[in-house]
């Protein structure tokens, strides 16, 4: 089946914190090896983790993108819960910087991989949510970016199944960040659970 790519962007604005004029840093994890991981890996700065719904672990594939947005072998993309692991569900992802520091997420490319499409990002500074975007990418075989405007000053991504359950399965390419600029904690967030749809019929 051929992978089809697109170019839609979606806007995701919650929160006013940080300024702008940082240069912003793209993650692709072309650096890491064409294989199957199990819960977590740690790639550029970044570790991405996955937990499960089961007693057991879960797979972190890293395939090549060839037809989803690029010819390239090089190119490759993340997939998460597949290869199925029978009796353990992917119920969520954590992303952050292997340092522990802040920063600003800008952009994701996501896809539906063969699970649910409705995917719930949401935003984490010292363990509490600062905001999330609901974001259905029922994109079939490509991914597709999507954009968040403000999403400043946050430690961790975590992504889980926005309709509650334990089908969690998609493909991350590109990620973009910046630096961080801390704001005091009296500084107010701004359309807190805002929710942004994405959505295309599968052909």
């Amino acid at each position: 089946m051929t992978r089809r790519s697109t170019s839609i962007l979606l806007a995701a604005t919650f929160f006013a914190m940080g300024s702008s004029g940082r240069a912003a840093t793209l993650v692709t994890f072309d650096n890491l090896a064409l294989a199957i991981y199990q819960d977590s890996f740690s790639d550029g700065g970044w570790t991405i983790s996955a937990t499960s719904g089961g007693s057991g672990s879960v797979n972190l594939g890293v395939e090549s993108n060839v037809g989803l947005q690029s010819s390239n072998v090089s190119d490759h993309v993340v997939t998460f819960g597949f290869p199925f692991v029978a009796g353990n569900p992917l119920t969520e992802v954590r992303i952050s910087q292997t340092s522990g520091q802040p920063f600003k997420l800008e952009g994701l490319s996501l896809g539906d991989g063969f699970g649910n499409s409705n995917l719930r990002i949401e935003a984490y500074l010292g363990g509490v949510s600062a905001g999330y975007a609901a974001v259905d990418v029922n994109i079939f075989n490509s991914v597709v970016p999507v954009t968040f405007t403000g999403w400043d000053n946050l430690d961790e991504i975590r992504i889980t199944n926005s309709t509650g359950g334990a089908d969690l399965n998609f493909d991350l390419d590109d990620m973009t960040v910046a630096e961080a600029v801390p704001e005091p904690a009296s500084i107010g967030l701004l359309g807190l659970g805002a929710v942004a749809f994405l959505r295309r019929r599968r052909k």
